[in-house]
């Protein structure tokens, strides 16, 4: 009788605790979705509402051969847009070679598409773009938090204002002095967004403000519940290490395969500007690139601390070694897991703008380790040698 009511405790006692055995790979499950999406709005808000994120990405597309290649274009349709070169030359030229007008036209503007081209790559004229560009992303980030009157010169839209390198290519090009007050006000303005579009971006830019660290901090909630409810923690550790990973590799899939389709289709008409376009999305989305290999290494991490944790012979011979000094020297222990983690960052691609959550990282990682190595010294305690006689 005694054995059957042992028998039914433990039964009822395993039934009772067995949510624990799928609730652990659930929150993993839903964490490794939440991960992919928080990634992409991280991505967004680093990259679309950081002023200087957009200033230096946008700097680094005019270093770029075929982006600057395809500004060239764009900047002489410009200039000669606003001045008919061809009736310049014909009432010029000499009767007899009126004819020739058309086809001089031509070749000047081949021409000087070369030269912008080669002027596009001076530091005066970079230094230009750069501060064009962070005016607008400027302007664009006073307007979505609410400040007022930003947008009165541009008619109530946000724009990139090329107009001083309009004017210096004229001048360098020799039409300036034809291009003297013949040139409009909004020449060499790209419209990057229109007033009324403020409304619903606003709302965007809120949602993606408050999501980035709540998403953050939800997936790091739902990875520690999980490890922490689990009956093996180790099994779901390296359950988590897997996700990570996975985040990791599918950030860098849709970044590839995103790139090709939107790369595809932007250029679809003109085959020319691929390459402009491609290079455009590969600088676009270092960063998105950056959080994809970050996620990786953390994977492949997470993977080997639960390794080294497990039953395996060479995971038990590493601790074996290790515990001597795990026991004796713990500041020497945690010195080099600290090394460690500092070439991590200083080997990949991290920046100074995510050390925030990298602080959390490290804490769990220093956690881990301690966890570590109190089992590693329980496993494998001190040898007692013997006192003579």
């Amino acid at each position: 009788m005694a054995e059957t009511n042992v028998a039914t405790a433990t039964a009822e006692k395993s039934e009772r605790w067995a949510w624990r055995s799928w609730v652990p790979w659930t929150l993993v499950v839903i964490a490794t979705i939440i991960g992919l999406v928080a990634a992409l709005n991280v991505w967004v808000k680093r990259q679309a509402l950081s002023t200087d994120n957009w200033t230096n990405a946008s700097a680094r597309l005019l270093e770029d051969d075929q982006i600057r290649s395809a500004l060239s274009v764009y900047l002489v349709n410009q200039v000669y847009a606003n001045v008919n070169v061809s009736q310049r030359l014909q009432q010029r030229l000499p009767p007899n070679l009126a004819p020739l007008a058309q086809p001089l036209a031509v070749g000047l503007q081949t021409a000087s598409t070369r030269l912008v081209d080669n002027l596009l790559a001076r530091p005066r004229v970079q230094q230009l773009w750069r501060e064009a560009n962070r005016r607008a992303h400027t302007q664009l980030m006073a307007l979505l938090e609410g400040k007022h009157n930003v947008l009165v010169s541009s008619n109530g839209n946000v724009v990139l204002d090329l107009g001083q390198i309009v004017k210096l290519l004229a001048d360098e090009t020799g039409l300036g002095g034809r291009l003297e007050g013949r040139l409009p006000p909004d020449a060499g303005q790209i419209t990057i967004m229109k007033g009324n579009q403020l409304d619903t971006v606003r709302t965007s830019v809120k949602v993606v403000k408050v999501l980035s660290y709540l998403l953050f901090f939800l997936v790091i909630a739902l990875y520690a519940a999980a490890v922490y409810l689990a009956r093996n923690h180790r099994k779901v550790l390296l359950g988590v290490g897997v996700s990570v990973l996975i985040v990791g590799l599918l950030i860098l899939v849709v970044r590839r395969f995103a790139g090709n389709y939107l790369v595809d289709t932007l250029s679809g008409d003109a085959p020319d500007a691929k390459g402009a376009v491609s290079a455009t999305w590969a600088i676009g989305t270092e960063l998105l690139r950056n959080t994809g290999i970050n996620a990786v290494i953390y994977g492949v991490l997470i993977i080997f601390a639960a390794w080294l944790a497990g039953p395996s012979r060479p995971a038990t011979w590493t601790r074996r070694t290790l515990a001597p000094a795990m026991r004796e020297y713990p500041v020497v222990v945690y010195a080099v897991v600290t090394g460690i983690l500092f070439l991590v960052l200083l080997a990949g691609p991290t920046d100074a703008e995510r050390i925030f959550p990298l602080l959390i990282l490290f804490g769990f990682a220093y956690a881990g380790v301690e966890w570590l190595r109190r089992h590693t010294i329980r496993e494998f305690p001190a040898e007692q040698r013997e006192v003579p006689a």
